[in-house]
């Protein structure tokens, strides 16, 4: 019974051989798939709650680090531990949310004992999941101009992404602070005055995610520049500062301020674009 001393928690994964039971997947689940429940802990005993929601998860060989730490809004990938086993790794889709009643579940899930989520990992599922209806967007004309295309065919946001791309692992997030022109649609001619903080995983990556984090800062400023101009020069966006940061430095005034850029046109190119707002987000 899912009472207030239920062993249930959000991240859990059901067992194979219960999950195929469950009516609402629809025979969804095989050996290339597992369950993940998403419901909060605390929804989980609550008799006002009469479902249980979950996700079916695709199982996959590596993590992407383009799809850890909630970075995109869309897809996410968990590793989770397994006693005397192989790690298992998922990648979660909105898409695949699947609604159980609270009376099948109780009946007929049981939860996978041998998989374990860590820490970090039932963090980056809550914020994940908050990020879903929690971000704002950036001001639209903000985001038109970093649409501009400056290589290839690419656009600004597009070149973010492959600059990113390498280092994504030391990555915890990239900030956008627009300061006084956050909720501004600013005219043409009149730029955008942006500052970036490129914010590394300081306790597990240490100097390596400092040196990527740098490397990036200095690359980013690079893209800005050429795509725009010098701060002192810039009439669309001008990058004031570009700076490597260590998430322990992070405070939560500064997270006020800021609003996380994600790698949104990355989902864009899914079938399902889902009801999404356009690439800005507040810090979950």
């Amino acid at each position: 019974m899912l009472t207030r001393d239920t062993d249930w928690r959000q991240g859990d994964l059901l067992t194979q051989e219960t999950a195929a039971k469950l009516t609402a997947l629809n025979s969804a689940v095989g050996e290339a798939h597992r369950v993940v429940v998403i419901t909060h802990d605390c929804d989980l005993p609550n008799g006002s709650e009469t479902s249980v929601e979950v996700i079916v998860a695709d199982v996959v060989s590596a993590p992407d680090a383009q799809l850890s730490y909630a970075k995109n809004p869309r897809k996410l990938h968990l590793g989770y531990e397994v006693t005397g086993g192989q790690s298992v790794i998922v990648e979660l889709r909105h898409a695949e949310r699947r609604i159980v009643p609270k009376g099948e579940f109780e009946k007929q899930a049981a939860r996978d004992d041998h998989a374990s989520l860590p820490i970090g990992g039932k963090r980056a599922l809550k914020q994940w999941l908050a990020a879903r209806y929690g971000r704002p967007a950036f001001p639209n004309a903000f985001e038109s101009r970093l649409r501009k295309v400056v290589s290839k065919k690419n656009s600004v946001e597009r070149q973010i992404g492959k600059i990113l791309e390498p280092e994504a692992k030391h990555l915890v997030g990239l900030f956008f602070d627009l300061g006084e022109q956050r909720f501004t649609e600013v005219p043409a001619g009149e730029p955008y005055a942006l500052s970036i903080s490129v914010v590394y995983d300081a306790t597990e990556g240490g100097t390596q995610a400092r040196q990527s984090a740098e490397i990036i800062a200095g690359q980013l400023r690079e893209l800005f520049e050429q795509a725009y101009g010098k701060p002192d020069t810039a009439t669309d966006i001008a990058i004031d500062a570009c700076e490597a940061v260590a998430d322990t430095s992070i405070t939560l005034a500064d997270l006020r301020r800021v609003d996380q850029w994600r790698l949104e046109y990355i989902s864009l190119n899914d079938h399902d674009h889902g009801n999404f707002l356009p690439v800005g987000e507040t810090p979950a």
